[in-house]
């Protein structure tokens, strides 16, 4: 029996449309209480792009979860689970782990090095020149590209397959709902929806963990019978390359080919992908560490338990003639757990992975958006296009960037699906396209020697390279070239390796021979949106004011330690972002901190954990499965406390002022 839907398609345009709908109105009420009772407003360029530049660190933690849990999140390490078995979901989790885990490091980095930034390609102009802020800009939109277009693949996959809503139709529906809400409350309204998204998404991954492990089904309901129904299962159709063929066992040989390629692809999504910057340069200097070290704990278990329950629920429900087939096509489109969940619950658990996975699209999905279109409205309409806009102009640029790129990523995904490019596709595609931009790009924020051969020829030419490898192993190993080819283990892993590889050789060995001795002092404080501002004053002057010309003067050299002049402003929409006081003893405390932290992070889950495991001849017990469910759960719960309990705690005085504002109890505008 094949894989069909369950639910009628008028619930799953009533999810996309009703619900769609519904935040995209609470998120444009939360916006107009936020401009209406604070003292931001989204319209300034700095709040719609980089909230301000304050956002404390509970919120950011659960942007950076929230973010970083995508459609693909939750369907392909549940179908690497399925595939690989019971390391599958933990080395896919890794690989965003030690990712985030490092951004911590890096993004103290951004706040000391380049602290009025809003996207990494600014640095790379600063720095590099045309050729540098060229180059970090095509990584940029490459990445931004192929993520938008495998969150909007994932989720439209598990739509279609639940409700039978047209693969099209859900395409741009889910899209362009999410533009919607960030066309009015840019970045800060992101925030906003991941904190409502993750709740939910969050209670509907407790109530399948609970299901599989713990609840009344006849069909799993406990750690033993997980374990007898995986062990019918390996005899009948055991895993190539894992110890005895089980599901049950880290010793697996595609199982350690996945964790490095799970690694490599993570450092290309996080460097080259604009969201991710975003929380660094929307994050509060005293806590932006600590923000991304946390986020990255918090994160690690939701691909776990999707991987551990729906993915090894769905190998082990196989066993049973009515459990749906699944071919490689629903596979590699990530419906092992919409199988998993429609099985075991019927329409309630269609209903719930359908919520689950429409939420994180479109939350992940917004994220993209607004990091997209501020790639549009600064690195290429206020850059190239227009260099004298003021603040305002490139708000409104980057209103009109969030329909295009809500256009091109809908179109690209549409493409993607009608050639036969899936959601799995993409994830083996990720690290080629991205991985040769890892090393130039984070050098760029910590190393005074990287040059512009260097940084230039790591993320391009090492992109480049990778591809050529990626193609020449693909016709080596598999005689020919085409879609299927392309993604298979061995050839990926090529890929991938090459092009982190590669990127890091050029960039590093490049700064080696001819130093750059960079003064971070030349991008302190400085930010793209002050380049030309004087120029044409609107008041028709031939001459600047004696002030204006020291500004001038001194922002050709770097030097943009005080503040513009206020005559240059038209208004408060008009209003470049505040020069700060930076706090270098603080930050490069937390540089030391959280490097020894994530060291000692990434030693035991990618060494002390799985190498023990993997290296022994062992098949896990009911007992250690047992604890194993037992630690998920408590880390659910702990994540749920950090991410969503612990923000609503932080704002509690901003949040019960504006309700006074509100409903008339108080006059003073004074909420942050």
């Amino acid at each position: 029996m094949a894989l069909q839907a369950d639910l009628p398609q008028g619930a799953g345009y009533a999810v996309i449309i009703g619900l769609g709908l519904f935040f995209a109105v609470l998120m444009n009420v939360i916006t107009w209480i936020q401009n209406k009772y604070t003292r931001t407003h989204s319209d300034t360029v700095d709040e719609f792009t980089a909230s301000s530049r304050n956002v404390p660190f509970g919120l950011i933690c659960c942007g950076i979860v929230s973010s970083w849990t995508w459609s693909l999140t939750l369907l392909q390490s549940a179908t690497e689970s399925y595939n690989l078995g019971i390391n599958g979901s933990y080395y896919y989790a890794i690989g965003g782990l030690a990712q985030v885990g490092v951004f911590s490091i890096i993004a103290a980095k951004v706040k000391a090095n380049a602290n009025l930034v809003t996207t990494f390609p600014e640095m790379g102009y600063f720095r590099y020149g045309t050729a540098g802020h060229l180059a970090f800009l095509w990584c940029a939109f490459v990445c931004n590209s192929v993520v938008s277009a495998c969150i909007l693949l994932g989720g439209s996959s598990v739509v279609s397959a639940v409700s039978g809503v047209d693969y099209y139709a859900s395409i741009w529906l889910i899209s362009f709902v999410c533009a919607i809400y960030v066309f009015f409350g840019g970045l800060r309204a992101t925030f906003i929806a991941d904190a409502i998204h993750t709740f939910i998404l969050l209670i509907f991954i407790m109530i399948f963990a609970y299901v599989v492990y713990a609840g009344d089904s006849s069909k799993i309901g406990s750690p033993g019978k997980m374990v007898e129904l995986l062990t019918k299962v390996a005899e009948v159709s055991p895993i190539s390359g894992n110890y005895q063929g089980s599901y049950l066992t880290y010793q697996s040989k595609d199982g350690a080919i996945f964790a490095v390629q799970s690694v490599i692809t993570g450092f290309g999504l996080v460097n080259c992908d604009q969201a991710y910057w975003s929380r660094a340069v929307a994050s509060r200097d005293k806590s932006i560490s600590s923000s991304y070290f946390t986020a990255a704990c918090c994160w690690f278990i939701i691909p776990f338990t999707m991987g551990l329950t729906l993915g090894l629920a769905a190998r082990a429900l196989s066993v049973y003639s009515d459990f749906p087939v699944l071919s490689t096509a629903d596979v590699n489109g990530g419906l092992a757990a919409v199988a998993a969940a429609q099985y075991l619950l019927g329409k309630a658990g269609s209903t719930l992975i359908l919520l689950m996975v429409f939420l994180s699209v479109t939350s992940s999905f917004s994220g993209e958006l607004i990091a997209s279109s501020t790639l549009i409205s600064y690195d290429v309409y206020k850059k190239y296009i227009k260099p004298d806009a003021r603040p305002g102009q490139v708000v409104n640029a980057a209103r009109v960037g969030v329909f295009l790129w809500f256009v091109y990523a809908s179109a690209l995904a549409s493409v993607f699906h009608k050639i036969g490019i899936s959601m799995g596709w993409l994830f083996n595609f990720l690290g080629v396209s991205t991985a040769s931009g890892v090393f130039p790009i984070a050098l760029s924020f910590l190393w005074k020697d990287l040059n512009t051969v260097g940084a230039v020829g790591g993320s391009i030419g090492g992109l480049f390279l990778a591809l050529v490898v990626w193609l020449v192993t693909c016709r080596g190993l598999e005689g020919e070239i085409n879609v299927d080819t392309l993604s298979t283990r061995w050839v990926a892993f090529a890929g991938n390796v090459a092009a982190i590889v590669l990127g890091g050789v050029i960039a590093i060995v490049s700064g080696l021979i001819k130093p750059a001795n960079f003064d971070f002092n030349l991008t302190r404080n400085r930010t793209i949106l002050s380049e030309h501002i004087h120029q044409n004053s609107t008041l028709g002057e031939e001459e600047n004011s004696a002030e204006e010309l020291e500004y001038e003067s001194k922002k050709e050299v770097g030097i943009t330690t005080f503040q513009e002049p206020q005559s240059s402003l038209s208004d408060d929409h008009d209003a470049l972002p505040k020069e700060q006081e930076l706090d270098f003893k603080l930050l490069d405390s937390q540089y030391k901190r959280f490097t020894i932290a994530s060291i000692v992070l990434l030693s035991v889950f990618i060494f002390i954990i799985p190498i023990p495991l993997s290296c022994t001849n062992y098949i896990f017990s009911v007992g250690f499965l047992t604890f194993v469910c037992v630690v998920m759960y408590i880390w659910l719960f702990a994540s749920f406390g950090f991410v969503i309990v612990y923000p609503l705690v932080e704002a509690r005085r901003e949040l019960w002022h504006i309700a006074k504002l509100i409903f008339g109890k108080s006059e003073a505008k004074e909420t942050p």
